[in-house]
């Protein structure tokens, strides 16, 4: 378990707690995100309870998503702590999704 941004963000770290995201229940997808890349992060750990597993369209959304908010200087100053998990996220999600089905 890691986590590293907000409700969402991190291996194994789903609505706030320590859960594989494809465990996610009803009530973990109540569980409102923090920022626009908690909410990225939100999405593709319910994608990955809807799928069973994370794919490779998946992982590439998120880091799409997480490379967005790179693309913004504003959030370095409004959320630098968002914007620095960005780069983490964008990177892991770019070396993971290679391992994933297509």
């Amino acid at each position: 378990m890691v986590r590293l941004h907000g409700k969402w963000c991190g291996p194994n770290w789903t609505a706030n707690q320590v859960k594989p995201a494809k465990d996610a229940t009803k009530r973990d997808r109540k569980v409102r995100c923090n920022d626009a890349l908690d909410c990225a992060c939100k999405q593709h750990d319910l994608d990955i309870a809807d799928l069973g597993e994370p794919t490779f369209a998946s992982d590439t959304r998120l880091m799409r998503k997480a490379q967005a908010i790179i693309n913004n200087p504003l959030y370095a100053i409004t959320n630098p702590r968002m914007y620095a998990a960005a780069f983490v996220v964008r990177d892991s999600m770019n070396l993971v999704r290679w391992t994933r089905a297509r």
